[in-house]
């Protein structure tokens, strides 16, 4: 019999898997060629069809992003944009109570202001998104700078 492999189950959850992989363990012996488990906990295809991708040690949510990344740095690099860096944090507090926090994918500074921008695609406009962005504006007085595909 085939060994049997969890990226071939990835429809199931993790906790399925699991449960599978030891009841499938529980039953093998050393002298019994029954299935062997091989622990490829292979994640299924991401819900937005972002690919994770690393550029200079840094690990981005998508290929746009990282792609983005790239742009900025050019431009660092030519002198036209200055203090660039990478995922940001944002404290959303409202009056003294902290609500969230919002992740910026860069931040740098054009012409002495501070550019706080994110790469976008549409599945990624979320109401949660929409939400921080307006909390961004009226705590922060920040407006996010948005990129879209081309």
């Amino acid at each position: 019999m085939p060994p049997v492999r969890l990226h071939t189950l990835d429809r199931l959850g993790p906790d399925a898997r699991r449960q599978i992989r030891n009841a499938l363990e529980s039953e093998h012996r050393a002298d019994d060629p029954s299935p062997q488990i091989i622990a490829e906990d292979v994640p299924g295809p991401s819900k937005l069809h972002n690919v994770r991708t690393q550029v200079d040690g840094i690990t981005f949510d998508s290929l746009l992003e990282a792609r983005r990344y790239s742009e900025l740095k050019i431009e660092a690099c030519a002198g036209v944009i200055t203090d660039l860096q990478v995922h940001s944090r944002f404290r959303l507090d409202v009056n003294a109570v902290h609500i969230c926090d919002y992740e910026a994918d860069f931040t740098y500074c054009r012409d002495g202001q501070l550019v706080v921008e994110d790469v976008k695609s549409k599945p990624t406009i979320t109401r949660l998104y929409r939400v921080k962005k307006k909390l961004m504006r009226a705590v922060h007085g920040i407006a996010i700078r948005e990129v879209f595909a081309d």
